[in-house]
């Protein structure tokens, strides 16, 4: 008796599990890079910016923005020049609404696609590098 009431459940919550995913919108299209709507980076960055600026020893340098309640909204990476310390080679701004995946720019704020990886791993990927 015991094993049928588990089996009960068990089909029970698959198929709410089932009826949940099935009723989320998964079929929103994934906007291009070209696509994507052009966010004000420079307000982002460089208005009245929540931001924190880390140097390394080898001029390598980030640039991460925060929102008012100290989430992450984005981070711009390059080098060390320009007039603000930075001369940007890639700003990523994180997912929302909009884009799920994020958004990526070029130094000059020009969309670009992101690189998620590969969409298939060759065999010597798969495999283990020590045995």
């Amino acid at each position: 008796m015991k094993i049928i009431v588990r089996l009960v459940i068990f089909f029970i919550v698959l198929g709410l599990m089932a009826y949940f995913y099935d009723s989320q919108n998964r079929s929103a299209p994934v906007k291009s890079a070209r696509e994507q709507k052009h966010p004000n980076l420079a307000a982002i960055f460089y208005g009245n910016c929540n931001c924190q600026q880390v140097v390394d020893h080898f001029g390598n340098v980030s640039l991460s923005a925060f929102d008012a309640s100290g989430n992450r909204i984005g981070t711009q990476v390059g080098h060390v020049g320009g007039p603000s310390g930075i001369v940007v080679e890639m700003t990523y701004l994180v997912p929302d609404a909009d884009n799920r995946l994020g958004q990526a720019f070029d130094g000059d704020g020009n969309p670009m696609p992101l690189r998620t990886g590969p969409a298939t791993l060759d065999r010597a990927e798969r495999e283990p590098l020590v045995s």
